[in-house]
């Protein structure tokens, strides 16, 4: 299936294409923020703690962050200001995710780990780097809903 939006596309056919957009988001952040913290395999333990947290506590950042997504679907309509506020939402999924480590138990007092708060940093670039490998998806989605929706208005028939 030829992944360019066109104007044939149905409008159930592009929400989930727009669903797949923070998804294919989140991949490309894990296999990068793998490759970001490299480095700590000089202590081997560490980079596979790093790693089990990012596979299992990633989701609430992968979550948070379709939610904003699916938001700035509804309610943006430039490029500029869509790709802004999700920029703003990477370290914010990020920072919330790392949150729910000490929420859920798992370590206490999370925020005061000193050199470990590089890994959350990490994620974070890896969350800005997979966000701007996808820009034109998310440019196209944009365009493809409003084509969508001077389709629908009735104007241009």
């Amino acid at each position: 299936m030829n992944r360019q939006l066109s104007c044939e596309i149905n409008y159930s056919d592009l929400k989930l294409y727009c669903m797949k957009i923070p998804f294919s988001i989140y991949l490309r952040a894990v296999g990068l923020y793998a490759l970001l913290t490299l480095p700590a395999l000089f202590i081997p333990v560490i980079y596979i703690i790093s790693l089990f947290y990012v596979l299992f506590y990633g989701w609430f950042a992968w979550g948070l962050f379709t939610v904003i997504y699916l938001i700035t679907e509804k309610v943006t309509s430039s490029y500029p200001v869509r790709m802004a506020v999700l920029s703003l939402a990477v370290p914010v999924s990020v920072v919330f995710s790392f949150q729910m480590l000490q929420v859920l138990g798992i370590e206490e007092n999370i925020w005061h780990t000193g050199s470990f708060l590089l890994f959350p940093l990490a994620a974070a670039i890896s969350g800005w780097l997979g966000l701007f490998t996808v820009k034109e998806k998310i440019e196209a989605s944009i365009n493809e809903r409003f084509e969508h929706a001077v389709d629908d208005s009735g104007l241009f028939d």
